[in-house]
């Protein structure tokens, strides 16, 4: 079973303070932000199973939001303009 999967989270929320929120919930997440409210990063199901929390706490009638599975790393220097397959790779972090 894999322990993280590669998502892509977008929004437009009209609300400037929510819109901010839920940015800096999906940074702390651990999502990297690849436009401005387009995400991209690795997550564990259980976090996965939190977004549609965060987007029915953060959009309002009118707002919009998804995320989806996705395998964006493999196919963005093939099929992609202005990224570098460094903007995808996989941080490794030492835990202390």
């Amino acid at each position: 079973m894999k322990l993280f999967f590669e998502v892509i989270v977008s929004y437009d929320i009209e609300d400037n303070r929510n819109r901010k929120k839920l940015f800096e919930e999906l940074k702390d997440m651990g999502l990297s932000p690849i436009q401005k409210s387009v995400f991209w990063g690795h997550l564990k199901l259980a976090e996965i199973k939190i977004l549609p929390n965060l987007f029915c706490k953060y959009c309002s009638d009118g707002d919009k939001a998804f995320f989806v599975k996705a395998r964006l790393s493999s196919e963005i220097v093939k099929n992609g303009f202005g990224y570098t397959s460094k903007i995808f790779e996989i941080k490794e972090y030492d835990i202390i």
